[in-house]
């Protein structure tokens, strides 16, 4: 019966093209169906759902922002009764937060996205109107959430180093390597060399840096960026300026990311922090190696130098592993590339400590 298994609700603010969107999806589709009655929660509506949803429960609250969803959510706690409430993403986490206030028989899980003590920079939670509100909430609801899931050790160890965060159960869950990848048989046969970043064109993601780099190479590429992002403008005038805007096909959103992962050469990531790059061990699953800026955020878990990619510590770094990548390419075999992540990541582990972590909160309550 399904009063028999543990409820659970599980919310984003969309199903859009994005890494949280998509790790959210994989743990309400994923779930076993014989011990778990999950839905996902959507903030927002249907028309900016990007991925495939069979064989989940989806309830769009339709509401333009995550303040606006507050009357829904109460409601939908008291009609749904959940064991256990997971967010995702800051601003999501500390509403469902404050709405379970009223709930006291429920545990709040967060899913954090970014490590806290440099990742202010970047969040506009408290920087929005009515930020006084924002902090408000945020103070309250801190108090109410249970358990905050970390996707890195990096984002944990931060964690655990701020008083903040004292008396909080912290668990480390990396985010999953999804089993529709197929690990490429072949190393892609072609002179013009391609890279590819795919994610979000903000600030966070240092695409300047690497067009800064990209511009000093006499070498023929091609660049292909996959997202969209505040910062598009600027980055693609950076790219006109250093003469390299002909060398970069920009998509701003596409359902064929494993294919032009697979179709590429290198993976290039200038993020100047992350949670646990989804994009990254999507392209090292398919085997296509990649050069990566060190920062907080995992890549240090996920990048095994000379195995499949480099970590770097600037600039010079940056370029002198592309050209050695480019020039040595056929000793990074996609088979050897994707090993540690499959092996490491892959989505059945993953499910299972979610599931590990639901059971052991559901006895404890």
């Amino acid at each position: 019966m399904i009063d028999e298994k543990i409820k659970i609700l599980l919310f984003i603010p969309n199903l859009s093209a994005g890494g949280a969107e998509r790790v959210m999806l994989f743990i309400a589709k994923n779930l076993n169906k014989n011990k778990f009655h999950a839905k996902l929660v959507i903030i927002g509506s249907p028309k900016d759902t990007f991925y495939e949803t069979k064989e989940v429960e989806i309830i769009y609250l339709n509401r333009s922002n995550v303040k606006k969803a507050i009357i829904p959510i109460f409601k939908l706690f008291k009609i749904f009764k959940p064991n256990i409430v997971l967010g995702s993403l800051t601003h999501v986490n500390y509403i469902i937060a404050f709405v379970s206030i009223f709930f006291p028989k429920i545990t709040c899980v967060a899913r954090e996205t970014f490590v806290i003590s440099v990742g202010e920079k970047f969040n506009d939670w408290n920087k929005k109107p009515f930020h006084r509100i924002n902090n408000l909430i945020s103070k309250i609801a801190h108090k109410r959430i249970d358990y905050f899931i970390c996707q890195s050790n990096d984002m944990k160890n931060d964690m655990m180093n701020n008083f903040k965060y004292k008396n909080k159960k912290i668990i480390t869950i990396n985010n999953p390597v999804s089993e529709d990848i197929k690990t490429k048989t072949s190393i892609l046969k072609n002179e013009i060399i391609q890279f590819i970043t795919v994610g979000r064109l903000v600030e966070q993601k240092g695409y300047e840096r690497i067009i800064n780099v990209l511009s000093t190479l006499d070498i023929a590429f091609n660049y292909t960026i996959i997202g969209n992002g505040k910062e598009e403008g600027k980055i693609l005038s950076l790219a006109k300026k250093l003469n390299v805007f002909d060398k970069i096909t920009h998509i701003p959103r596409t359902n064929k990311v494993y294919e032009l992962l697979a179709k590429s050469h290198v993976y290039l990531m200038g993020s100047y922090l992350e949670g646990f790059p989804n994009a990254l061990i999507e392209s090292l699953a398919v085997g296509t190696p990649a050069i990566v800026y060190e920062a907080p955020g995992g890549m240090n878990e996920i990048i095994k130098n000379d195995e499949n990619g480099y970590l770097v510590k600037n600039d010079i770094e940056f370029r002198e592993r592309i050209l050695f990548i480019v020039e040595n390419i056929n000793s990074f075999n996609p088979k050897n590339v994707s090993e540690h992540v499959k092996s490491s990541f892959g989505a059945r582990s993953i499910i299972e400590k979610y599931e590990t972590l639901f059971f052991e909160i559901n006895e404890k309550v």
